[in-house]
C-alpha cells in the first residue's frame, strides 16, 4: 500500500498506560462466532485504529467496549474486557457509557437544538445551572472545532447543519460527559473530503488527552491518525503494532495481502 509516513507524526507507545484490556474474548451472535479469542491492550491517551475487511469483527469489538452488545438478545460472550482494571460486564452499563463515549458512522444529531444536543448527557447526570450549561456548550463545541460556526445559532436545530457539521456536533455531544475513551465507528465514511480532513485533525487532537479507538476501512486514514493499528480478519486479531511499524513492515502474510489489496 502506498501510504506516506512522515517522521514525527506518531507518538511512542512505550510508557503508555493501558486504558482497555481484552483477554481471551469470544462473542457469538446466536450460533455465529463473530470474535475469537481476542487479546488486546488499548493504550491510554493514544489513537488506535481497527482495520480489516467488512464482517471481520472490528465494529463488533468496538461496540462491545461500551456494552452496545447488550441491545442484541442473541449475543453471548466469554472472556474479559477491563476498563481501568474493572470488568465492564460487571459495571452498570449507563455508568460505563459516561466514561466511554461513542460516535457512529452516520451523523445522528437529536431532533433538538444544538445546545440541547450538547447538554443531553450532562442533564441526565445532574442538574445544571445556565452558566454551567453555557460553559459546557462552548468548551465542547470548541474542542470539536464547531464553535465559531454555530455560536450565534445554538438554539437552532442540529438537523439544519451540514453533514460534516452534524458529525462534529455528535463528537461535541460525546465529549460533554467528559469521557475518558471515545469510540468512533467509521466516523468519516459519509463525509466529503474537507469534512473528513477536519474530523481526522480533531481525532489527532483529542487523542492527546483522550483514548481514541477508531474503526476505518480507509487504510490511509489509519496511517494518518493512529498511533497503533490492529488488523482483524474473520473474527480473529491477526496483527497489531505501532502504526509506522505496522504499515512499513507487516509480519503476517494475511496482513501483507490485505495491505497490498489482494483481498478486501
Amino acid at each position: 500500500m502506498d501510504t506516506e509516513l512522515n517522521d514525527g507524526v506518531y507518538r511512542s507507545l512505550e510508557g503508555a498506560d493501558t486504558a482497555i484490556r481484552v483477554r481471551d474474548f469470544d462473542l457469538w451472535y446466536g450460533d455465529f462466532q463473530a470474535l475469537k479469542k481476542i487479546n488486546l491492550e488499548i493504550p491510554r491517551n493514544r489513537a488506535t485504529a481497527f482495520i480489516g475487511p467488512s464482517g471481520c469483527g472490528k465494529s463488533t469489538l468496538l461496540r462491545t467496549f461500551n456494552r452496545m452488545c447488550d441491545f442484541v438478545e442473541s449475543v453471548r460472550t466469554e472472556g474479559t474486557i477491563e476498563f481501568d482494571g474493572k470488568d465492564i460486564f460487571e459495571m452498570d452499563s449507563n455508568a460505563l457509557r459516561v466514561y466511554v463515549g461513542m460516535v457512529f458512522q452516520h451523523p445522528n444529531p437529536f431532533p433538538m437544538s444544538i445546545r440541547e444536543n450538547i447538554l443531553y448527557g450532562p442533564k441526565r447526570m445532574r442538574r445544571l445551572s445556565k452558566a454551567e450549561g453555557d460553559e459546557i456548550c462552548e468548551r465542547c463545541l470548541k474542542r470539536a472545532a464547531l464553535w465559531d460556526e454555530v455560536k450565534d445559532s445554538l438554539d437552532k436545530s442540529g438537523l439544519g447543519l451540514s453533514g460534516g457539521q452534524q458529525q462534529r456536533l455528535c463528537i461535541a455531544r460525546a465529549l460533554a460527559t467528559d469521557p475518558e475513551i471515545l469510540l468512533m465507528d467509521e466516523p468519516t465514511s459519509a463525509l466529503d473530503p474537507i469534512s473528513t480532513s477536519m474530523v481526522e485533525e480533531l481525532m489527532c487532537e483529542l487523542s492527546e488527552d483522550h483514548t481514541v479507538v477508531v474503526v476505518t476501512h480507509n487504510m490511509q486514514q489509519a496511517a494518518r491518525v493512529a498511533d497503533k493499528t490492529v488488523f482483524f480478519y474473520l473474527g480473529e486479531l491477526v496483527e497489531e503494532a505501532p502504526t509506522r511499524e505496522f504499515f512499513a513492515n507487516p509480519r503476517e502474510k494475511r496482513t501483507q495481502e490485505y495491505l497490498s489489496g489482494r483481498f478486501s
